[in-house]
Formats: C-alpha cells, sequence, structure tokens
C-alpha cells in the first residue's frame, strides 16, 4: 500500500473519532476548496468503525502512553468520577439528664456574707449549704431580707462571698481573680433583672439587644443573626424582632430579656423576681417560657421570687430564712389534671443544724406555752423518727453542788 493510501486511511480513522463540532469545521473547509480525485483503494479488510460519539477533550499528560502502531488515534478513555459516599443520618442530640451522682453543678458550702456599713456588721448569709445539678430548674423564695437576692449575686459574680466555699461549674468564686469574674459574667452566667429598663437597652429594636452581648464577645454577623433567630423562636418573639422595648408589653420585655441573657449560650440562667412587676397571667407566661428554654437548651435555671405558685413550674423551691436554708419543697402530681401536693421537708446541714418553719414555730409555743428554747430529743432504735420536745432547764441545788456557804460541805 502506497504512503498516500495509508495516509489516507489514518485521516479517515481520525475523522471518525474527532468530536462533532470540528468534524464539521472540516467538511466546510473542504467544501471550499478545489475538489481532490478520488483514490481508489485496493480492496481491504473492512474494519467497521463505531457510531461517532461525544467524547471529552482531554489534555494528555507526561507520560501517557503513545498511539497505536497503525497510526490511529485511540480515543479517550473517560474515567466516571467516583460516587461521594452516602452521609450518615442526622443523629438526634439528648440532652444528658442530670443525676443524683453527677457531681452538683452548684457548690455552696457554708456560705457566709457580711456587710460593713459604716461601723455596723450585718450578716446576710449565715452559712448557707445549698447544691443543685446541671440542666435544673430551682425556684429560692423568702421573705425580704432573708438573703436570697445576696446568694444570687454572689452566684452571678456580682459580689464576692465573705467566708466559705461557693463553686459553680469548674470555677471557685470565692478564689478568683478580677479578669476571671469579667469572663465567667460575659461567658458562663446569663441575668435577668427584676426592672424591665435594666435588661434591654431603649433605642435597640429586639433583634439588635439580642445581638449585642454577642458583638461584644467577638462573635461573627451571621452566627449573631442565627442564634438571635433561634431564640426569638424559641420564645414566640419572631413576629416582633423589628419591635423597639417600649412597643412591647411588660411580659414580652421579659422574654426579650431571657433570650438577652441567653444571646452567648452561657450554661447558668439567674433570674431576680422575674415577675414582680407583671400580673398573674404575664407571670406565668415568662414562667412558662423560661421553663421552655431550661428544657430545650438544658441550661441550669435559679429563679428568685415571691411568686406563690412557683412550685408548679420548678423542679424544687429552697426557702430561704435569715441567712439560712430552711426547707426545700416537690410539688407531687396527682390525677386531678394540673393540680399537684406541694410536700415540704426540712434541711439539716452538714453541721447538724436545723429550721423550723415559723409556722411550726409558733404552733409548738401555743400549745405548749411560753418556750425557753431547750427540747428534748428522741430517737427510735431503727432511727426512722425523731421526736422534739420542748424542754426548760432544771435549776441547780445549792446543797448537791457544795457551794460554799449553802450549809454544806461538800463532803457528803
Amino acid at each position: 500500500m502506497s504512503e498516500s493510501s495509508q495516509q489516507n486511511i489514518s485521516e479517515e480513522y481520525a475523522r471518525r473519532f474527532m468530536p462533532p463540532e470540528r468534524r464539521q469545521q472540516l467538511r466546510d473547509t473542504e467544501s471550499t476548496s478545489e475538489p481532490l480525485d478520488e483514490t481508489v483503494i485496493s480492496p481491504s479488510p473492512q474494519v467497521e468503525a463505531p457510531a461517532p460519539q461525544e467524547t471529552v477533550a482531554t489534555i494528555s499528560e507526561p507520560g501517557s502512553p503513545p498511539p497505536s502502531p497503525n497510526g490511529v488515534a485511540e480515543p479517550p478513555v473517560v474515567e466516571a468520577p467516583p460516587r461521594p459516599e452516602p452521609l450518615p443520618a442526622p443523629q438526634s442530640v439528648q440532652l444528658h439528664e442530670p443525676s443524683d451522682q453527677d457531681p452538683p453543678y452548684v457548690e455552696a458550702n457554708d456560705l457566709f456574707k457580711i456587710y460593713k456599713p459604716a461601723d455596723l456588721e450585718v450578716v446576710a448569709l449565715r452559712g448557707v449549704d445549698l447544691e443543685i445539678q446541671a440542666g435544673e430548674l430551682v425556684g429560692i423564695v423568702g421573705a425580704s431580707g432573708s438573703g436570697k437576692t445576696t446568694l444570687l449575686n454572689i452566684l452571678a459574680g456580682l459580689e464576692r462571698p465573705s467566708a466559705g466555699r461557693i463553686r459553680v461549674g469548674e470555677r471557685d468564686l470565692l478564689d478568683i481573680s478580677d479578669r476571671e469574674l469579667v469572663a465567667y459574667r460575659r461567658q458562663d452566667v446569663g441575668f435577668v433583672w427584676q426592672a424591665t429598663g435594666r435588661n434591654l437597652v431603649p433605642y435597640l429594636n429586639v433583634r439588635d439587644n439580642i445581638e449585642l452581648p454577642q458583638a461584644i464577645a467577638g462573635t461573627g454577623r451571621r452566627q449573631r443573626r442565627e442564634r438571635a433567630s433561634e431564640l426569638l423562636e424559641a420564645l414566640q418573639m419572631s413576629d416582633k424582632a423589628a419591635r423597639y422595648p417600649s412597643e412591647l408589653s411588660g411580659g414580652e420585655q421579659q422574654r426579650v430579656a431571657i433570650a438577652v441573657a441567653m444571646a452567648n449560650n452561657p450554661p447558668l440562667l439567674l433570674a431576680d423576681e422575674p415577675t414582680g412587676e407583671l400580673d398573674t397571667n404575664m407571670a406565668e407566661d415568662v414562667l412558662r417560657m423560661m421553663q421552655r428554654i431550661n428544657r430545650q437548651f438544658g441550661v441550669t435555671v435559679i429563679i428568685v421570687t415571691h411568686y406563690a405558685g412557683i412550685a408548679r413550674w420548678v423542679d424544687r423551691v429552697v426557702r430561704i430564712r435569715d441567712g439560712r436554708i430552711g426547707s426545700e419543697s416537690y410539688l407531687r402530681s396527682s390525677y386531678q389534671g394540673d393540680q399537684g401536693n406541694e410536700e415540704e421537708y426540712l434541711v439539716v446541714d452538714r453541721a447538724g443544724r436545723l429550721q423550723l418553719p415559723r409556722e411550726y414555730m409558733e404552733r409548738f409555743q401555743s400549745l405548749n406555752g411560753p418556750w425557753e428554747g431547750l427540747a428534748n430529743t428522741g430517737m427510735t432504735e431503727d432511727g426512722g423518727e425523731v421526736t422534739l420536745r420542748p424542754a426548760s432547764a432544771p435549776r441547780r441545788s445549792r446543797e448537791r453542788t457544795g457551794i460554799p456557804g449553802s450549809g454544806s460541805d461538800g463532803r457528803g
């Protein structure tokens, strides 16, 4: 076979495997040029070429295999891209349920707080013992001046204790530097004040109020917007994101205050009389929102309040009197709808101190007459019951004590 014939066959094969666009371009070029004499090709084995198909043009890299010996360009081999592995199915996040075996998140041991105005000393806390588990919702109640707000301010890092031990998470609030205390207030604790005016900036709208603490902490704009939207949806305030505090009711302002306190996702949320300036309906609405925040985000919540029905919304109620924890109460569910029985338990601290509720003291004195402050105690053999009876100190006899001048020399 002549060299020209071999070249024509190579060109024919090359045309069959070139892209359709290039093939059409060559046809247009040949139609405009002079016609060539048809070359008679001697009979040769006919090779059926595959139907033309579109291929992906690739650039051969160094080290690629050379063309076939007959000079025909081999069709490029296009490898299919590997299939991406399927993503794992999203798993539901389960909050850790608090257990008695876990160490308490908040622990106070023999905590004292003493104020010294002028030349006086006022003891606000007198050896408080308190333990609160992570994720627990606790209400603290007591009369004015009992020390409950002082205890809350110490937990918030606003005041320093005078003596004892107070620990929140891994931080010891008795032995903490000022720099660490600022970081603690910014990251680890959120605070809701009683007065709504202290919680919100009046010239910022709802969304900007929630984003402000995050901006101070250095959070990015996108994360701030997402966190604000999440809190507004949880507190059912998404439709009021562009309103200003003056355009909201008292209950709605407290909802936004809760969102501001939760902006940096702290593990501890404190509230000082959040329902003090609200009516009953709004108070229950705010308590319901705090209960929802506790359940949804797993945050530990401590509420100081005078609200009588607080037991319905919290896990337990701690009663403080005269600077000490006197009793705790729990709401036992019943079969009568939302009604329940509140059971109160006396608290015996680590030093063995016991405080009787005031109503018990009044009833005790009404049945037994004037009480001089002494009592007799008794315990059953199995230790399951302790009795307390009023008593008075016996008078000492001078004759038995052998005091000089009593008429006895003391020698029997």
